[in-house]
């Protein structure tokens, strides 16, 4: 089987003088995991993309969805969250801050939050955990005695649609949205802003409810992760395909959710209706998108 090497692209709208004279520090964006729930190569599948996947390695070979905002800011903790920390050299230990979409067991692994406070020797700094009820409740199951341990360093922040929360070490300000997704809780989609950028981490969902929308008008922002499950093809069932996504990023625009030069990342990708990355990079480039794989970088 092919090694998996660190593959890196930097993606990113051109400085403005300004930002020179400046010399704004960007913040670096990693696609850490980039597939759905079943991964890639999935387990006992013989697809022609696992197969390609088990051959070649490279971009095809993905785990499931997470990502990373610098060496402090999490998005997702999925089964695959400590592979990818190993894989790519990053230090759980300066994490502070980890932002769950919602509960679905392929982007939360609530056990690791239990080794905090039982098995791990730490620096005792806190670690802020952020999530709907439904997340911090399973989390709370899961680690030693609950939320009160103070061995465990956690500390809960409960997310709601229109709350923001605010990282003033990074001047970031987080925004939750909510998802079009499943009806037993309130799945979040994510905008992260900072000096100069916005971030849209926008999976898993359909078609944005209504509030969504309201509130991504007029947002201008600069990157969107955008849920891309089935691929090329057309699908609602909370999860969207690429037809889908072409006609949400037209009317972001229309109403200045997205600016006009924004980089859409197509991500959390099911080998269902997904081809291969080369073919699928082909594919989107027309449409002036990016999909997302493993290794994937940003500077915002």
């Amino acid at each position: 089987m092919a090694a998996w090497p660190v593959q890196k692209t930097v993606s990113a709208p051109a400085e403005t003088p300004a930002q020179d004279q400046g010399k704004r520090e960007k913040t670096i964006f990693r696609v850490l995991g980039s597939c759905a729930s079943e991964g890639c190569p999935s387990p006992f599948c013989t697809c022609d993309v696992c197969v390609e996947a088990r051959t070649r390695g490279g971009k095809d070979m993905r785990t499931r969805a997470g990502y990373q905002l610098g060496d402090t800011i999490r998005i997702d903790w999925s089964p695959d969250a400590f592979a990818q920390g190993i894989r790519f050299n990053l230090d759980p230990c300066l994490l502070r801050h980890i932002f769950i979409t919602h509960s679905h067991e392929d982007h939360l692994l609530p056990m690791d939050f239990w080794t905090r406070g039982i098995v791990m020797k730490h620096d005792g700094s806190l670690v802020k955990v952020y999530g709907n009820e439904n997340v911090l409740k399973i989390i709370e199951k899961s680690i030693e005695r609950g939320w009160q341990n103070k061995n465990n360093r956690l500390e809960p922040v409960t997310m709601v649609p229109g709350k923001t929360v605010e990282i003033p070490e990074h001047q970031i300000s987080v925004t939750a949205l909510l998802a079009n997704h499943m009806k037993t809780e309130q799945a979040l989609l994510y905008i992260f802003a900072g000096p100069g950028w916005k971030l849209f981490i926008a999976h898993d969902t359909d078609y944005f409810p209504d509030s969504t929308w309201e509130f991504l008008r007029g947002q201008q922002i600069d990157v969107m992760v955008v849920d891309s499950t089935w691929g090329m093809v057309r699908r609602n069932d909370g999860h969207l395909g690429i037809p889908n996504v072409v006609e949400i990023v037209e009317r972001m625009k229309k109403e200045g959710g997205l600016k006009e030069n924004a980089l859409v990342i197509p991500s959390h990708l099911s080998h269902h209706g997904t081809p291969k990355h080369a073919e699928l990079e082909a594919k989107l480039a027309p449409l002036g998108m990016e999909p997302a794989y493993d290794g994937k970088v940003v500077e915002l």
